[in-house]
């Protein structure tokens, strides 16, 4: 009697009663880019295909950190997370939410998905997280010179603050990007990196706009950061002074000559005002200017 071959795929489902396993395991991460001290959610999704969910285990390289098992009690498990802590009221089978994230937590984090009987199939899925610093202080921007002149050679160096990654800086005049001349990469404490770059520019009497050079310096890390510092130079013409009292000679001026004039003639523009005659004056009686004295003394 000849042995019938049965096909594989007809045992599975002689089986397993047509149950199909899970499939379309992943761990994403909200939001993409997590600064230092911050919070993430981690969700893992699935498409379980009617089978039902036996655990869901999250790791950070190989420590497991929070499991989720429905059919246990407690169902939520949490192993520690050194560099961060596992919020536990919003946490469930779907997301782990990881808040106060240290820059050591960066590395790979997975999240692996287990079905319960009869299938037992299980998926992972794994990301990359990284963990930014951002610059406690702005760029700090600096040149040769206080004061340029048409032809002259503008040489500017701008600094970030340790920040990691390193800050991306550009210098700029008049909103123009720079051709730098030199970009470096400083290590600082905790894995933290500064940058500092260099440029120079001919300078034209084209660059003054409105009688104003501006040079700038632009700092970012991703999307999620940006900050500058100016310079302004001005023209002779319009270079900002503080404010002096000084004698107005314009043609709209009180003419000098015309005050010293009326010095002069002021003598004999009074000598030639109109008096009394003396005849209208009443007469000076001397007797009678006695007898007043006395009645005024009791003589």
């Amino acid at each position: 009697m000849l042995a019938t071959r049965v096909p594989l795929t007809a045992i599975f489902v002689i089986l397993f009663g047509g149950v199909t396993s899970l499939r379309d395991v992943m761990l994403l991460v909200e939001p993409s880019i997590i600064i230092r001290g911050g919070t993430a959610a981690l969700i893992c999704s699935r498409d379980m295909q009617g089978s039902p969910l036996y655990s869901v285990k999250w790791y950070r390289g190989n420590h497991e950190f929070y499991r989720y098992t429905p059919l246990e009690e407690p169902a939520t498990r949490v192993f520690g997370l050194p560099g961060g802590y596992v919020d536990m009221n919003n946490s469930n089978g779907t997301q782990v939410l990881v808040r106060r994230m240290d820059l050591s937590l960066a590395g790979n984090f997975s999240c692996e998905v287990t079905a319960d009987a009869p299938s037992f199939a299980t998926q992972i899925s794994y990301k990359f997280i990284d963990i930014i610093a951002l610059p406690e202080s702005g760029p700090v921007l600096k040149a040769d010179k206080d004061r340029y002149q048409p032809g002259e050679v503008l040489q500017a160096n701008c600094t970030s603050s340790p920040a990691r990654p390193a800050a991306n800086l550009t210098i700029y005049i008049n909103e123009e990007p720079l051709r730098s001349s030199e970009t470096s990469f400083h290590p600082s404490e905790n894995g933290l990196l500064w940058t500092s770059v260099k440029a120079d520019a001919k300078v034209s009497s084209e660059l003054f706009i409105g009688g104003r050079m501006r040079v700038a310096c632009v700092a970012t890390i991703h999307n999620v950061y940006k900050n500058s510092s100016n310079l302004d130079f001005f023209t002779p013409e319009t270079d900002p002074r503080p404010e002096r009292i000084t004698l107005n000679r314009s043609s709209k001026a009180f003419p000098s000559w015309i005050f010293l004039m009326f010095l002069l003639l002021l003598p004999m523009m009074v000598m030639s005002q109109d008096y009394f005659e003396y005849e209208d004056l009443p007469s000076y009686d001397e007797q009678k200017y006695e007898d007043t004295i006395r009645s005024m003394i009791g003589a």
